[in-house]
């Protein structure tokens, strides 16, 4: 009964065809692979769930390369990206694709980062960017700024509805935010709020339907959110006659915002148009998995050899058929999960390596040099960054390439 059970199998078909092309026109080296089949799908999806007059921001740090953001706005015909660091920002201020684009901040930036953007960017363009502002000590410190340059910054005021991260937390701070914008009129702008929730989608439930229960949570934040702009409206009505942007939601949550939603305008979704398994939730599943590092073998090795161990290595796999064979892999240690073969494991007592990763399996895998692992990163940002470029796919065949940026 405590005898490990072989938990491997061959690829599937659609793996297998994947590493049939990569043998035959892939690069012989780790890459990420973008699947536009599944993207395209998933746009599809997101596009259904973000109805007028709603508006669909980017999140740029998950999608980290100009070509994926070209793809993804025209496709869902959205101008507004959220950006989330400096350098990002300075890039897209310099692409004429994207120059003129609705750039939000996705988190307050200390003040030297605005110096540091300021000499990188044509006043002009800085100048419409909407900067986010969690607390009366940064509005004070970007006053400072936008005095000094004789320039006006456009403000949007980040607000804590349930989160707990930052933030204004109650409506007399958020109104003294609005007074001290009503008094520089020349240096400052109100441009909305944002209430960022993914906290709802981990909202406790033992018994019934998660979704009702994050749909439940959601309502709950909203009703914050909205606490936030009755008070503003009520004593700066001014500062509310134009449209403001009230941006909320995220990959876990932009769905639920298409109904009982009287409050935010403007939906921020990245991560759910690739699906890294960090966004295997309940409320994503008719999102497809889009991207996967792809890792070809080196070597394959009968049984477990571990070096001090080897007069008794030969028990190894007559113990655990999962350690029938050892595969070392081009590079390891990945920020992923393994997909395809099923049933692989990292070797503990051998250790990790970025260089040669080790991985078990029980003959099943089935698995020869020169053939792939396929891994599923857990997030998007820092595995696209690091590999450098993404491998494109459609119908499972090689179309091309895009850079990523680096940050």
């Amino acid at each position: 009964m405590i005898k490990p059970q072989d938990e491997g199998s061959a690829y599937n078909e659609y793996f297998s065809k994947i590493n049939k092309e990569l043998k035959e026109n892939g690069f012989g080296k780790p890459v990420v692979l973008l699947d536009l089949d599944r993207l395209d799908s998933n746009l599809n999806t997101l596009s259904k769930n973000i109805p007028p007059p709603l508006h669909y921001r980017i999140v740029v740090k998950s999608l980290p390369s100009l070509d994926l953001l070209r793809h993804i706005t025209k496709s869902t015909k959205t101008n507004r990206l959220m950006v989330f660091h400096s350098g990002d920002l300075v890039m897209l201020l310099s692409d004429p694709d994207f120059s003129s684009f609705d750039i939000l901040l996705g988190k307050p930036m200390p003040v030297r980062a605005l110096e540091e953007i300021y000499k990188k960017t044509k006043s002009e363009k800085f100048q419409k960017i909407h900067w986010l502002v969690d607390t009366e000590t940064r509005l004070t410190q970007y006053l400072g700024f936008a005095k000094t340059k004789n320039i006006k910054l456009h403000i949007v005021l980040e607000i804590d509805v349930g989160l707990h991260r930052g933030g204004f937390t109650q409506t007399k701070e958020t109104n003294l935010a609005l007074e001290m914008i009503t008094n520089y009129p020349n240096h400052l702008e109100f441009d909305g709020f944002m209430g960022y929730e993914p906290h709802v989608a981990s909202v406790p439930n033992l018994l019934g339907d998660k979704n009702y229960a994050i749909e439940k949570a959601i309502g709950s934040s909203l009703s914050l959110y909205e606490e936030f702009v009755t008070s503003g409206k009520e004593f700066y009505p001014s500062l509310f006659k134009k449209e403001l942007i009230l941006n909320g939601g995220g990959s876990k949550t932009y769905r639920f915002y298409q109904k009982n939603n009287k409050i935010v305008n403007d939906v921020s979704v990245g991560s759910a148009l690739v699906m890294p398994t960090d966004f295997d939730v309940s409320t994503l599943t008719e999102h497809k998995p889009a991207f996967f590092i792809a890792a070809p073998i080196l070597k394959r090795l009968e049984g477990t050899t571990i070096p001090f161990l080897e007069f008794i290595s030969f028990l190894f796999p007559l113990w655990n058929p999962n350690l029938q064979v050892t595969y070392f892999t081009y590079g390891g240690a990945y920020l992923a999960k393994k997909e395809s073969p099923t049933g692989l494991f990292d070797n503990s007592l051998y250790g990790a390596s970025t260089n040669q990763g080790i991985l078990n399996g029980s003959r099943k895998t089935n698995l020869q040099p020169d053939d792939y692992v396929f891994y599923r990163p857990t997030q998007s940002e820092k595995v696209m960054a690091e590999m450098g470029e993404v491998v494109l796919l459609r119908n499972g065949k090689i179309i091309g390439t895009w850079k990523c940026f680096i940050n």
